[in-house]
């Protein structure tokens, strides 16, 4: 799609961001002959190919296999080093070897297994949601975390274009984000959130998310129904409610090791049959499902070679392992496989074509990625392609809850992000959270 056609055709852009999972973790399936066998997607077709095997600590090969879906016992490691560890690079072979999975795993936690939860891969019958999306809409095989690290920076760069940090911390740096960009270019947004959203972990940004700007995810379904075109948002990000975070809305559904899928699953299938249940509206809409970053979950491509650097001294010489995308909507080909090199700042690339002046550039940092070779979402999108059809979501089966880990540094940051906004903003806070004022002043 040309600027033009994305000026003229495409009236909202919706970003639904899940947590931690890899490519061949959630679709690798697809290529596999007892699964989808559709040779055109970069996935895993055979387990018994060598180029699939993890040694662990031992020396024994370890090979993926179906998991089903199902709790982790914890969560996986994915922080820098973890991330080194797994995509392991060879000065030999000059290359990336991706064969480092389970023993960064086994180094974590300090056993050895045979069935390394890291190496599990789920099957269509797992994904009641994802499963049909992918039948219905475009794959991309090609879409990476931005950085090889762990969450907070790979969202800084989705949703700021930059990160000044290398490791998840207690707080995210004050950067300028997606929201300043969009405000300054006068477009309407909006977030919808099951729980408490991201950024509140970023101390100001705690009095927009007090505004009209955010609302709770029980607002959707109203909104897409009476809301007028004139008031309807032009780009809308929808959060799940983080597993991370101490108080919940609503259960936890971001995806995030040790939770299993299923929650995630109905989260975004209500989502999508929300967001369809408007013909008229869906008929301009862009739907990106995508992920911060893999979570420590297995993928066998190497990741790309896209430097980044940030005056403080944050750098990285490539991307991170591949994440799950999906691009949905009237205007993505019909079961159509994306090979674009592509990551969460192919999201900015859009908006700054969609919304910028002609030949404006989201950012400068964004700027350089594109020169590297990431392309915008705009490029695998076609005007003509006619997919108006909503297609049809499966209902997912029952699993078990996960356990709760009460010592992360995302779940401290997001205590003290709670304390911070109540402290500062109180009487906001309790109106619009309710739910925080227990949590707060305790029981």
């Amino acid at each position: 799609m040309t600027p033009d056609e994305l000026k003229t055709k495409v009236g909202t852009i919706i970003v639904l961001m899940m947590e931690n999972r890899s490519f061949d973790n959630v679709l690798g399936h697809l290529r596999h002959p007892d699964e989808g066998n559709r040779l055109e997607v970069n996935g895993v077709e055979d387990f018994k190919n060598d180029r699939y095997m993890n040694k662990n600590t031992d020396g024994i090969g370890i090979r993926p296999f179906w998991r089903a879906d199902a709790p982790f016992v914890s969560d996986l490691p994915h922080n820098s080093a973890a991330v080194r560890e797994q995509m392991n690079f060879s000065i030999f072979a000059n290359d990336f070897l991706m064969d480092g999975f389970v023993r960064a795993f086994e180094d974590q936690f300090h056993t050895i297994v045979d069935d390394s939860p890291v190496m599990g891969l789920l099957r269509a019958k797992d994904l009641p949601t994802t499963s049909p999306l992918a039948s219905q809409y475009t794959v991309c095989d090609n879409w990476f975390a931005c950085v090889p690290t762990s969450t907070a920076p790979n969202r800084l760069m989705s949703m700021c274009g930059e990160t000044a940090i290398a490791e998840t911390g207690i707080f995210l740096p004050e950067q300028a984000t997606v929201y300043d960009w969009l405000l300054a270019h006068g477009v309407r947004w909006r977030v919808y959130a099951a729980g408490l959203p991201f950024f509140a972990l970023m101390p100001r940004i705690a009095p927009l998310i007090l505004t009209g700007h955010f609302r709770r995810l029980s607002d959707l379904a109203n909104d897409v129904a009476n809301e007028s075109a004139a008031d309807w948002p032009e780009v809308i990000f929808i959060e799940p409610d983080y597993y991370d975070c101490p108080i919940h809305f609503h259960p936890p559904c971001d995806n995030h090791a040790p939770l299993a899928m299923a929650p995630g699953e109905a989260f975004a299938g209500e989502i999508y049959k929300t967001l369809t249940s408007h013909p008229g509206k869906w008929s301009r809409s862009v739907l990106v499902c995508s992920y911060d970053e893999h979570g420590g979950l297995f993928d066998h491509v190497r990741p790309l070679a896209v430097k980044y650097r940030h005056p403080n001294g944050v750098a990285f010489d490539t991307t991170g392992p591949r994440t799950p995308t999906i691009v949905a909507g009237p205007y993505a080909p019909k079961r159509g496989v994306s090979h674009l090199q592509l990551d969460n700042t192919s999201l900015l690339q859009m908006f700054a074509e969609r919304f910028g002046s002609p030949g404006e550039t989201y950012s400068p940092q964004v700027l350089g990625r594109s020169q590297q070779g990431i392309q915008s979402v705009s490029a695998l999108l076609d005007a003509s392609a006619a997919n108006g059809a909503v297609c049809t979501l499966r209902d997912g089966a029952a699993v078990g809850a996960a356990t709760v880990v009460d010592n992360s540094d995302m779940r401290k940051a997001f205590d003290g992000a709670i304390r911070a906004i109540v402290g500062q903003h109180q009487t906001e806070a309790y109106a619009k959270f309710p739910e925080l004022r227990g949590y707060v002043s305790g029981p």
